[in-house]
């Protein structure tokens, strides 16, 4: 079933087994739902519930998928729906935006300096918790973008709107993103984490 193309694993799904079928789909895609979900909403747990929850209205959203389309934009449009159903519900996070250094994520180098490495873990943090907060509309273009790696016709896809509107809502997002960072830039991480 592994060779099946995405089309091809619904068509089996809705015309042989479903249980199985949809077993793969869930195999194929797990970390990718589950990471859309974690970079939304910044929380491990609430990742986790999104996930199952994401694939359980995947289940039953099955035969309202329009076969002539692609699935895996389909697929990630009924997923940041859910996403956004629980974030529309949920209390804004006190946690303030203007602690975030940059936009970009940061890999830590795993031969730096103990406290080095924990500094960029903790930016790392606060970049998420940044991106959590950003408007809705601003979000999920940058976090498909930047975080998932998607391209503008997948995004665009996704979103159900033309490409430009989503080079528009990446454009503004960053700079959204990086007007509330500027501060920081000009302090300097370590100062501004000694802060927090």
């Amino acid at each position: 079933m592994d060779k099946l193309t995405d089309e091809a694993l619904v068509e089996y799904c809705l015309q042989v087994n479903r249980e199985e079928g949809f077993a793969e789909i869930v195999r194929r895609y797990q970390r990718q739902i589950f990471s859309l979900a974690y970079r939304l909403t910044n929380n491990e747990e609430e990742a986790k519930d999104l996930a199952q929850e994401i694939f359980l209205h995947l289940y039953r959203s099955l035969d309202k998928y329009d076969r002539s389309r692609k699935f895996f934009p389909w697929m990630y449009r009924v997923a940041t729906n859910v996403c956004y159903t629980f974030l529309r519900r949920k209390p804004p996070t006190a946690i303030p935006i203007d602690k975030v250094i940059e936009f970009t994520p940061l890999i830590p180098h795993l031969d730096s300096q103990p406290e080095d490495y924990c500094e960029v873990k903790e930016i790392q943090r606060l970049v998420q918790q940044a991106i959590a907060d950003l408007p809705e509309n601003y979000r999920l273009p940058l976090v498909l973008r930047y975080l998932e790696d998607l391209s503008y016709r997948q995004i665009a896809e996704i979103m159900e709107v033309p490409i430009t509107t989503v080079e528009t809502r990446l454009y503004r997002g960053k700079a959204l993103l990086q007007k509330r960072l500027s501060v920081i830039l000009e302090r300097g991480p370590k100062r501004e984490l000694s802060r927090s």
